[in-house]
């Protein structure tokens, strides 16, 4: 068992070096290859509308063909769109390219949550997916930092992204096991979602609007400060690495409070590292990455405390059928939330992203100190203990938990067709 953990794990770690360096290596190309504003927020809106897409049904072919199979194939196509892009540099292919990278992704990362979720018990499941967690936001962290290197060039730069994509099947292959199965998910109640807790559903759809915008356009608000790959890097992780470390420390507080008064708190946290980031362009390049490492320590604890808030109020058995449906909605913010983005920068210059990031956290808060008055917290004992969120927001987990649930079931049913074994 520790063998399969570890080389599922460093699959992890492959797969989002090759989606880090990616992710800030497409927006810094496509600037220098001449696309527009609008075509490069575009870019962003198909990689997260083929994620989400990917989360609802790449599982029926992974059903059908196979852990191994379905991930060697994903794998594959993936790998080979990333060496497209420096083949076809061109708006039109490479936002076929980028929709076809969300969606190998999510369907790789359900391969991996999957095998994870039956490797691990009841009692190891929250350590497994700590260590999970953690190797993560080392991988993404990598591959940002691999965007400094200098003796890479573009061309390079994207095989290194294929390479490391191609390399997470090596240990991928030769995990061993039993191999779970992955039911259908469930369907989406927006209307009861709403009802049950406003501020969880609008704070989603809020933090996909802004963490999806941040994410297409970061790498070129670093550039402009910067003017090299090395501060590009710096930026990225500083971002990430503040998120790593805060969520664990709000996401605790949170548990002890009404969780809505955190959610403002941290919304106008957000809002004002995002803006004194504005005031120190130009000025000491430490303070600047230490504001960014604040800025991403509130703008990444938002997700995780705002479904922890919905599933405060839902009912325990429904959290993961809850937790699939906030994915939802988080990804269709992520999908508009780039595109509409590229139009105010477009038009004010790339430095008007914080605007537009710290203007959604500042209508979020506005919106919960709102509902705050209009509705009592809940109480402490039937508060649930927050769960820390990858920086991407992936949220294949609730994909992947909605199958182990329904294994569960299944296992009572019918014990005897749970028999160990391997994948063939």
């Amino acid at each position: 068992m520790l063998i399969s953990l570890l080389f599922l794990l460093i699959a992890t770690i492959f797969l989002e070096l090759g989606n880090g360096l990616l992710g800030v290596l497409v927006p810094i190309q496509g600037e220098l290859g001449g696309f527009s504003v609008v075509a490069i927020g575009s870019l962003g809106t198909l990689y997260y509308f083929g994620f989400v897409v990917g989360c609802m049904f790449l599982p029926r072919i992974i059903r059908r063909f196979g852990h191994i199979r379905s991930f060697a194939a994903f794998a594959a196509i993936a790998s080979s769109a990333a060496l497209i892009h420096a083949l076809a540099i061109a708006p039109l292919p490479w936002l076929v390219l980028r929709a076809i990278v969300g969606l190998c992704l999510a369907g790789l990362l359900i391969v991996v949550e999957s095998w994870l979720n039956n490797q691990a018990t009841p009692q190891t499941r929250g350590h497994v997916f700590g260590l999970y967690m953690a190797a993560t936001w080392f991988g993404i962290v990598g591959g940002q930092l691999l965007f400094a290197v200098p003796s890479l060039e573009t061309f390079q730069l994207f095989a290194v992204v294929a390479i490391a994509i191609s390399l997470s099947l090596v240990p991928v292959t030769l995990t061993t096991g039993a191999v779970p199965t992955i039911p259908q998910v469930t369907s989406i109640n927006l209307v009861g979602l709403y009802r049950l807790a406003p501020v969880g559903l609008v704070g989603c759809l809020a933090v996909g609007l802004a963490n999806g915008a941040f994410w297409t356009f970061a790498p070129l608000f670093a550039q402009a400060w910067s003017g090299t790959s090395l501060g590009v890097s710096l930026f990225m992780s500083a971002a990430v690495i503040g998120g790593a470390l805060s969520q664990w420390p709000i996401g605790r507080f949170s548990d002890h409070v009404d969780r809505r008064w955190v959610i403002a708190a941290v919304c106008l946290a957000s809002a004002a590292a995002a803006l004194s980031l504005l005031l120190e362009i130009g000025d000491s390049n430490l303070i600047f990455l230490g504001l960014t490492a604040l800025f991403g320590a509130f703008a990444l604890s938002l997700y995780p405390l705002c479904v922890a808030h919905v599933n405060d109020r839902a009912d325990p058995e429904a959290s993961v059928e809850v937790s699939s449906r906030l994915l939802m909605v988080f990804g269709f913010g992520a999908i508009v939330g780039p595109f509409l983005a590229s139009f105010l920068i477009a038009a004010l210059g790339i430095t008007s992203l914080l605007g537009f990031i710290a203007s959604i956290h500042v209508a979020l808060a506005l919106y919960t100190l709102g509902r705050i008055k209009l509705a009592e917290p809940v109480p402490e004992p039937e508060r649930t203990v927050f769960t820390p969120s990858p920086p991407l927001a992936h949220g294949t987990q609730a994909v992947v938990e909605l199958q182990q649930s329904a294994e569960d079931d299944d296992y009572v049913a019918h014990p005897e067709q749970h028999t160990s074994g391997h994948e063939h």
